[in-house]
């Protein structure tokens, strides 16, 4: 990852420990000392702001996820919950072995499995809609309008 014009190699990790990140900079962690050291002296003397980290990290997840931050973000959450967690351990998916990108990937399998395809549409629609706030990134890295995304919601919701 690139922060203030340095480069700031992040090892691999497994799925597991990808599911701990709750908010962008617990990314950090995943740096060794003197990094997470040095980002935190680029931020306190002005060489990188704290957007520009946190942008950092949001690319990171899109990296290691295979999606946009918040999807990545989603199944990672999603992927912890006792029933979807129970169901991948069975399928005998190991957090401990598995990229983060394979992990999501058996989460969206679990959800959609048994989903026809427009309860696979609507769950994809869901998982696309980002979180409030951040409605500008889904509009310019090509993702539908969110006024009609949450229109055709309702509709199908029969609300």
């Amino acid at each position: 990852m690139e922060i203030g014009g340095r480069t700031f190699m992040l090892a691999w990790r497994p799925a597991a420990e990808w599911t701990t990140v709750q908010a962008e900079l617990d990314v950090l962690r995943f740096l060794d000392d003197n990094d997470r050291n040095a980002i935190g002296r680029m931020v306190l003397d002005g060489t990188a702001h704290s957007d520009n980290v946190v942008g950092s990290m949001r690319r990171v997840l899109e990296t290691v996820t295979g999606r946009r931050w918040w999807e990545g973000w989603r199944l990672l959450s999603m992927s912890t919950q006792p029933e979807a967690l129970g169901h991948l351990t069975l399928a005998g998916v190991d957090p401990w072995q598995r990229s983060a990108y394979e992990w999501c990937a058996a989460t969206y399998a679990l959800y959609t499995r048994h989903a026809d395809e427009q309860g696979r549409l609507k769950f994809d629609l869901q998982l696309s809609i980002p979180p409030r706030g951040y409605e500008d990134q889904w509009l310019t890295d090509g993702g539908d309008d969110p006024a009609t995304v949450e229109k055709a919601l309702a509709a199908w919701m029969g609300g």
